[in-house]
């Protein structure tokens, strides 16, 4: 019997030793990823976080290096640069794509529409992530959604924005293809700054007011220094996408098993993100709001307006551009799909704020 067992650990031991063999003659891969974002902006960090959860699932085979915006390229370059192989990996939001075709917009960012979680169940549950698949296709390139965060802030200004009727004349700083279009009714003017720009054309009055982005973003630029008020809720932007774009050539040469890393990893990513981000704006909320910044909100009957100019912009990209009508198409069949279930869970579906409190001792 203490023969056979000696036998068995012989063979155990024989088997780890050529499992350690076969790992170390595997193709160790260093890739570099060109980022949108720059260098101390949070939302590098989840790059950061998917290339660091690569590296360990892989045992170090697949390396990724971050390279914030501006290191390797411009933000807009960025799909250029994969698309051609100068870098194997990008990260993105899909909206900077929507020069090329404005089909990314909906790929990127919703104006009153998906939630974070709409998202998701949208994208891997619905068929959404076949469009990624298509759209970034056109460019040789693969795509992973990996991060997605809530609701964004809303719109900060100088001067208090209590009504629509205050937006009438102001120069607001606004991101995304809808966003510039829906606020010109209302006799907004939308202007276009880099984020790292921001806080100086607020400062210097050279717009009234601006959206960034979620609130952890916006307290790390610190404009509610130059705009103590906060127009309520960021019905501009309810949700944005943000992913990881591989060279499709690069991507065809990588093992089986390091592709299904890359695909688990962005999708773990996705969730882990969603909830880190999430909870910093909470943090964040309350620390703007102890610095002493006020805010109002539309009521709903605005809100049915600032919906209706929405729309109008929609349907008139819809009649421009079929790939956008196609799509815009699926994820309306989504919504109505889910509403009646979404409405039955109502009002925790999505949560909500306690109306009361156990008392603890």
């Amino acid at each position: 019997m203490k023969k056979i067992v000696c036998l068995l650990a012989v063979f155990v031991l024989c088997l780890s030793v050529a499992a350690q063999d076969a790992r170390a003659g595997e193709k160790t891969y260093n890739w570099r990823l060109a980022s949108v974002w720059a260098e101390g902006f949070p939302l590098l960090e989840s790059e950061r976080t998917f290339a660091q959860r690569v590296e360990e699932l892989s045992n170090g085979r697949l390396k990724i290096k971050i390279f914030p915006e501006g290191q390797i390229g411009p933000a807009n370059q960025v799909l250029d640069l994969v698309s051609s192989g100068a870098v194997e990996m990008g990260g993105d939001w899909p909206n900077y794509w929507s020069g090329k075709n404005i089909v990314f917009d909906l790929l990127g960012s919703h104006v009153m529409g998906f939630n974070p979680v709409d998202y998701y169940n949208w994208i891997y549950a619905a068929g959404g992530l076949d469009f990624y698949e298509e759209f970034y296709g056109k460019f040789n390139c693969v795509y992973f959604p990996h991060h997605a965060h809530d609701i964004e802030s809303g719109i900060r200004s100088s001067k208090p924005i209590n009504t629509l009727a205050d937006l009438q004349g102001l120069k607001i700083r606004m991101a995304g293809l809808v966003q510039g279009k829906f606020i010109q009714p209302f006799g907004a003017q939308p202007v276009s700054i880099a984020l790292n720009e921001v806080y100086e054309a607020m400062q210097r009055g050279v717009v009234d007011a601006c959206e960034i982005s979620i609130p952890v973003v916006d307290e790390s630029t610190k404009i509610y220094e130059v705009a103590k008020y906060w127009l309520t809720p960021g019905f501009h932007q309810t949700s944005s996408i943000h992913g990881i774009m591989i060279n499709k050539d690069k991507w065809n040469g990588l093992p089986d098993d390091l592709k299904a890393i890359v695909r688990d990893a962005a999708r773990a990513n996705h969730l882990q993100c969603l909830a880190e981000t999430t909870m910093q704006s909470a943090v964040a909320t309350n620390t703007m709001l102890e610095a002493g910044v006020q805010t109002t909100r539309l009521t709903p009957e605005e809100l049915a307006e600032v919906e209706k100019a929405k729309n109008a912009v929609m349907e008139d990209l819809a009649k421009q551009n079929p790939d956008y009508a196609r799509v815009l198409k699926h994820q309306i069949e989504f919504v109505k799909a889910y509403a009646q279930y979404r409405e039955a869970s109502s009002p925790w579906s999505s949560g909500r704020t306690w109306e009361t409190y156990p008392a603890l001792p």
